[in-house]
């Protein structure tokens, strides 16, 4: 595939021009610009918005894909090489550093790649050369994603041994884990919201429910910040981002969270997801989104309650024991709202020490 940018140079190596050759500057990737300002008129201030014009004007190629920032693969790899090499890039990193001259040097080429991603804007007279400025701007004022540490969906400070003012104990005692506040709060929801049916939460269902619930969100956390873009600066959010995670054709397959659910049957992953991120006909159905958005669990929808039911046999091993037609007509049961306690109860004994798994993270 060929892109209109590309240069690849001469074939044969050419004697040196001499600098007073006037095709000299026409060669060196640092050359000045060719439109000139007005006579009479200064030049433009370095860093300035109308410096900014004037470089995508007389330097931005015909044909740079407008998806550019979102994409992934070795195509887009080939292409910011490319582009890293032309000199577009070169001048508008000197128009960073003049504008912005205290700017960290680790978010100079995040600056400049968003500012090239999002030229087209300003080519087609969506944006002003202004707004432009200010996408760039914020760019870099967003720290990456990777200085954030996450485990279990809480942030994790990380600190240096050498940093500490006391000695570190050799065998320090194990503290217990601290239960997941969210996940803890996402199974008491789900209790109320079932009324009469809460017993379908079996010791098996709630455990699993607070354990994958910060998985969960440590997987949207990363879905999040691989879909931000020069429209998106800070990404994907809220139902759409719960959309993008969803275990099916819509979703891009890296994103889908069935990948980091450990390992569980197949069922059982359908399940969780169904009932974290709920689904594409009903996406209130998630639990995270309606408890992290304060939704009383006293209101929620019939048939948002019949989907939770539904699902809810397949968190119970004893149940994913049971023939195909057994734990369909277990699941439509369950839909409906049958009297199923003697089915859960015969479940419990098994459910109340989970066993441990390798979790894939």
């Amino acid at each position: 595939m060929e892109h209109p940018w590309r240069d690849d140079g001469p074939k044969r190596k050419e004697p040196p021009m001499s600098p007073s050759s006037p095709s000299s500057d026409a060669r060196s990737i640092g050359r000045p610009r060719v439109t000139q300002s007005p006579p009479g008129y200064p030049p433009p201030a370095p860093g300035s918005v109308e410096d900014l014009e004037g470089i995508i004007a007389e330097l931005l190629p015909d044909g740079i894909p407008a998806d550019l920032m979102s994409r992934r693969g070795t195509e887009a790899q080939r292409i910011w090489d490319e582009l890293a090499a032309s000199p577009l890039y070169e001048a508008l990193t000197i128009w960073v550093m003049a504008a912005w001259p205290e700017q960290m040097l680790d978010r100079v080429d995040t600056m400049v790649r968003t500012a090239i991603a999002a030229a087209h804007q300003v080519q087609q007279r969506h944006w002003s050369p202004a707004r432009l400025m200010g996408v760039v701007h914020k760019a870099g004022c967003r720290p990456e994603h990777r200085e954030v540490h996450r485990h279990l969906g809480r942030v994790v400070n990380l600190v240096s041994y050498d940093a500490v003012e006391v000695e570190v104990a050799d065998e320090a005692p194990h503290a217990p884990a601290a239960p997941s506040s969210l996940g803890q709060g996402i199974v008491d929801h789900l209790r109320l919201s079932l009324g009469e049916h809460h017993y379908m939460v079996t010791p098996e269902a709630a455990w699993r429910l607070d354990h994958y619930a910060d998985i969960a969100v440590d997987h949207l956390n990363a879905v999040q910040a691989k879909s931000v873009s020069a429209e998106r600066p800070d990404g994907l959010c809220g139902l759409a981002l719960l959309a993008a995670a969803r275990p099916t054709r819509r979703a891009n397959r890296s994103n889908r969270i069935t990948d980091v659910f450990g390992d569980v049957p197949h069922p059982t992953k359908l399940a969780l997801s169904r009932l974290l991120l709920g689904t594409d006909h009903h996406p209130e159905a998630s639990l995270l989104w309606r408890h992290l958005s304060g939704r009383s669990p006293r209101d929620v929808p019939a048939h948002v309650v019949a989907d939770w039911r539904a699902d809810l046999p397949d968190l119970c091993p004893a149940v994913l024991a049971f023939s195909e037609r057994r734990r369909r007509r277990t699941r439509d049961r369950s839909r409906r709202g049958d009297d199923l306690r003697r089915v859960f109860a015969s479940a419990a004994p098994t459910d109340l020490d989970p066993p441990e798994q390798a979790i894939a993270i």
